[in-house]
């Protein structure tokens, strides 16, 4: 039989492999290796055979030799390591060792190796997506979370004082409106840059989505530390930023809560975060609250009023409307009623609608209460054909573009013309919400519906505003009627209202008068109509019709 070349053949064989391979004995020297492996480490053949791992690669040494053991002591062994070429750029190797005996009983080891820098750099990409934001590079909700569970998680002994910062920017939505998503998405990635250069390296900045952010400051040595942390966050976001060739501005609103150590759960400490940051935008954005736990109990009773409120409304107990009349000066008439929702709370006693109308529109009730308000001030009305009737609007409510219809439909159940109804609206309120309610109002007002700018003069009191909303009537408010007689700077409001409502062709009416005073003034000033004490408190549904015979009695006799 004809012999062959063993070691030849083998190496043969090995070189249509693709991949690298050496064949080494037990004292690591290689006996074989193929040209992808001369390739791929940059070895000479000849150079290499006969040579040790140990002197080819002493930087991997140990880990060879460990790797070595392994396979002898099982058969087989997989290890991954790094290692950088000759031309500067690092691979991740994965090598796949057995051991195999010959016929005469002498052992070698087979490695094969696989480049996997790609995978690993696939992966590692993919981890990174997983836990940072796509659009800002911040560490995102889940690696936020992590973080913070961690920080938890240390032992009390080695927990410092901690804060947690949830923030969000106000008016964001309007910059999306007004310059487009591109825009907002440019906004968003700038003040990403701000936050991280107001804090720490050890500290963790997150956008949490949409205009959401959160801060993790860690090991504080002074609590006073994360007020000025906070005052920087505000004057950064109060900075104009550069759109798309335009500039934008918005606030931020900031709620902390501090983390002493303790037992609290990730999620209690962000349920608080989350409750200081509603909070500071309550109270009129633009700063910061602290969680502290008058906080928890107020949020508290919302929940009761928001339950037992919901409850009234469904079985229709407790909820009742009053109504205050309003008297012309030209004729000293009573002209029209305004309808003022009271609640008679079983536990708490009566309450005001401040106490559960911002309850109502945080947790969507409002249209019910709107809707149930005016159909009770329609159907009580809608028999005095001499009269109209004034109901509250809220913004909230006129972002529903089902609105007008409703108003129609509600008003002609209970038998009363749209033209007897007049819609109050704040102009705070309207310039607050973040949709444009222009078509709406007008839409209103081709019903036949009349709509009154309320409370005028607290707000921003702005001409422009007047001819935008196209108003039918302006309420001067009470706090300048309080004051006639002591302040001449209330006096000269009420007259430049009455003068300018009279120049647009808008009827004034004035809120809150209580004295004859008042009322003379007013009449000399050129005020239209007046409402308050000095006619009358809100009266329930079932004494209007008494009043008007008194007050007309009254009126005749004068």
């Amino acid at each position: 039989m004809k012999s062959f070349p063993i070691i030849r053949d083998l190496e043969t064989v090995m070189d249509a492999i693709p991949v690298p391979i050496f064949v080494k004995d037990l004292s690591q020297r290689l006996i074989l290796l193929n040209d992808a492996a001369c390739s791929y480490f940059n070895l000479d053949r000849e150079q290499a055979t006969g040579r040790s791992e140990t002197e080819l690669w002493p930087e991997f040494a140990q880990s060879f030799k460990e790797s070595d053991d392994r396979a002898l002591a099982s058969g087989e062994d997989e290890c991954e390591q790094q290692f950088t070429d000759n031309t500067g750029l690092n691979h991740t190797v994965v090598t796949r060792k057995r051991v195999i005996q010959l016929t005469n009983g002498d052992k070698l080891i087979v490695a094969v190796v696989s480049d996997v820098t790609a995978y690993r750099e696939a992966e590692a990409h993919s981890r990174y997506l997983a836990f940072h934001d796509s659009l800002t590079g911040l560490p995102n909700r889940a690696l936020f979370n992590e973080r913070l569970e961690q920080l938890i998680l240390r032992p009390v002994r080695e927990a410092g004082h901690s804060a947690l910062l949830y923030i969000d920017l106000d008016r964001f939505k309007e910059v999306n409106d007004t310059h487009g998503h591109l825009a907002g998405d440019a906004l968003v990635r700038d003040f990403a840059g701000r936050l991280t250069t107001l804090v720490r390296s050890t500290d963790t900045v997150a956008r949490l989505g949409g205009d959401e952010f959160a801060i993790l400051l860690a090991d504080i040595a002074d609590p006073r530390q994360v007020e000025e942390v906070c005052r920087r966050i505000l004057n950064a976001a109060s900075q104009p930023f550069d759109v798309i060739g335009a500039q934008a501005f918005v606030s931020a609103s900031i709620g902390v809560v501090m983390m002493p150590p303790g037992d609290l759960s990730r999620v209690e400490l962000q349920r608080q975060a989350d409750l200081a940051l509603y909070r500071a935008k309550n109270a009129g954005r633009a700063r910061f609250r602290i969680f502290n736990e008058a906080m928890d109990e107020n949020i508290r009773e919302r929940r009761k009023i928001e339950a037992d409120l919901r409850n009234a409304l469904q079985r229709g107990e407790g909820l009742g409307v009053v109504y205050q009349p309003i008297v012309a000066l030209d004729s000293d008439r009573v002209v029209s009623f305004e309808a003022l929702v009271r609640w008679q709370h079983p536990q708490l006693g009566p309450l005001l609608p401040a106490q559960f109308i911002p309850v109502a529109e945080d947790t969507g009730l409002i249209d019910m209460l709107g809707d149930w308000v005016l159909t009770q001030a329609c159907q009580t009305i809608a028999p005095y054909p001499e009269l109209s009737v004034a109901v509250n609007l809220s913004a909230i409510q006129l972002r529903d573009p089902g609105l007008t219809d409703r108003v129609i439909a509600i008003a002609a159940k209970a038998g009363l013309a749209t033209s007897r109804l007049q819609l109050e609206i704040t102009e705070s309120a309207v310039l607050n919400t973040e949709t444009d309610v222009t078509e709406t109002l007008q839409s209103l007002r081709d019903a036949g519906v009349s709509i009154a700018l309320d409370d005028f003069g607290t707000g921003y009191s702005s001409l422009s505003h007047l001819r935008e909303f196209k108003v039918d009537k302006v309420k001067i408010d009470r706090s300048f009627i309080q004051h006639l007689g002591q302040m001449a700077d209330s006096e000269a409001i009420v007259q430049a209202v009455t003068t300018i409502g009279r120049a647009l062709g808008i009827q004034v009416t004035a809120e809150g008068v209580e004295t004859t005073e008042q009322r003379d003034f007013l009449q000399s000033s050129g005020c239209d109509e007046l409402q308050g004490y000095w006619v009358a408190r809100p009266l329930p549904a079932d004494e209007i019709c008494t009043f008007m015979e008194e007050f007309a009695e009254e009126a005749g006799s004068a």
